[in-house]
């Protein structure tokens, strides 16, 4: 077979292989975007579910006499969270509040500027100190695979759009100055600023691309340079579409780059998490986001919950786990899951695994389990029916918050049902919900 031919199959398969994966868990309403606040300053962050793209001087971008963005490659991204907006002088000023650059008190919201690759990593560092979250730089794949949209790509050349005024402040209608951020138009994701405003750090070495499909891709090894994305105030549409690259000195610090932040989820077992936990600048942390404890010849997989006190919890026991420690089956048991057991059951079950493991093990409550759902640890249902049943709520929840505004305006109210993942941890502990274990 021709080489050619040969390669083309081989992208071909790999396409398909999202297809026959793993069913993708269903995910809250409530965690596609993640309101975080930051000493009275909120930050919003989208979820972008993972998958794969193809990444550079694809057909659909405007080609221009330059090979940085060549060869287009497939690449496979894991689900990631990123900031709706570019990082604003009134973030910034929340996080790093003894240090000004320059006088900006009357443009709060316009992106901030002036900083340096370093000085974004420091940025990051504190405030992953205030939230407890582990907060980082985008790759320059995730940062390009947002630009698109993501799985809802409708292949614009600029980020959600193929007029670049509409959604990015460029030469010469930007006048070569910042503005208010969220002010054009967002993209498929409901992200802004994304063409134009001022361009953006990403956290790879610049390298060239290599024609080859590996996950998560995170730069060159070694290099001078870091990557820069996305155009600013001070380009032209022909400079400003999705695949153009830009690489720059990290002590860089000029008025036309910025940044905006990204966050692993926190059950991505291929990342590792950075928690500070009142450490000094000298002093961090470095948590494993998954452990696997074996009990009994069986293995329970247990994944980390950031915050000011992280601790791991558990997958669901299953019903033959239950059975190996106690020695008899549990109540009942619902998709393999052990259900039924009354509470002095699951301490006793949770004191025969810490004696078993040699590991301080808990019964998990409500409140540990509601903060592990808040932080996307935690993604029910398992069941392919129950799936179905949640995906058609969520989408009626979400039809109803559109209607519900021109409702009111004949003064009709919309009832809104209750988001039916969250509900499943909600109110009080009773023998039907599934049994989970902390680890501290």
């Amino acid at each position: 077979m021709p080489q050619n031919r040969l390669t083309t199959l081989t992208l071909f398969l790999l396409l398909l292989l999202p297809l026959f994966g793993k069913k993708r868990p269903v995910v809250p309403d409530s965690l596609r975007t993640l309101n975080i606040g930051v000493n009275g300053v909120i930050l919003s962050m989208q979820r972008v579910e993972g998958g794969s793209f193809m990444m550079g001087a694809t057909s659909d971008q405007y080609d221009p006499d330059t090979y940085t963005n060549k060869p287009a490659h497939l690449v496979f991204l894991s689900p990631f969270y990123i900031a709706t907006t570019e990082v604003t002088n009134r973030l910034w000023r929340a996080v790093m509040n003894e240090r000004e650059m320059l006088d900006l008190s009357g443009y709060p919201d316009h992106p901030v500027a002036f900083v340096s690759w370093h000085e974004a990593q420091e940025f990051i560092r504190r405030l992953d100190s205030i939230t407890g979250m582990p907060f980082r730089l985008p790759s320059e794949a995730e940062w390009e695979f947002a630009a698109r949209g993501g799985e809802q790509s409708k292949h614009f050349r600029f980020a959600g759009s193929n007029e670049a005024d509409t959604v990015g402040w460029l030469y010469p209608l930007a006048e070569q100055w910042t503005h208010l951020v969220a002010r054009k138009l967002p993209n498929e994701l409901g992200l802004y600023d994304m063409t134009g405003n001022v361009a953006e750090w990403c956290q790879d070495i610049y390298g060239p691309y290599q024609l080859s499909t590996r996950p998560d891709p995170c730069g060159a090894d070694t290099g001078s340079f870091r990557i820069v994305r996305g155009g600013s105030y001070d380009n032209c549409i022909a400079n400003s579409h999705l695949s153009v690259r830009c690489w720059y000195e990290p002590e860089t610090s000029v008025g036309y780059i910025g940044f905006r932040v990204a966050m692993t989820l926190p059950n991505d077992p291929a990342a590792s998490s950075r928690l500070t936990r009142g450490a000094t600048s000298d002093e961090e942390n470095y948590l494993p986001l998954t452990q696997k404890i074996r009990l009994k010849g069986r293995r329970l997989p247990f994944s980390l919950v950031p915050g000011d006190e992280p601790y791991y919890i558990s997958e669901e026991v299953s019903a033959a786990l239950w059975e190996k420690v106690i020695g008899f089956e549990p109540p009942a048991k619902e998709h393999g899951v052990a259900i039924g057991m009354s509470q002095q059951e699951r301490v006793r079950f949770a004191e025969l695994c810490s004696r078993i493991a040699n590991k301080p093990l808990s019964v998990a409550t409500i409140a540990e389990v509601d903060s592990a759902l808040a932080h996307g640890v935690i993604v029910l249902p398992k069941s392919h029916k129950k799936v179905r049943s949640v995906r058609a709520t969520q989408r009626s929840r979400r039809t109803r918050e559109k209607l519900s505004p021109w409702a009111e305006l004949i003064g009709v109210k919309i009832k809104q049902p209750d988001d039916p993942v969250l509900l499943d941890f909600k109110g009080d502990a009773n023998e039907k919900l599934p049994l989970r274990l902390v680890l501290r």
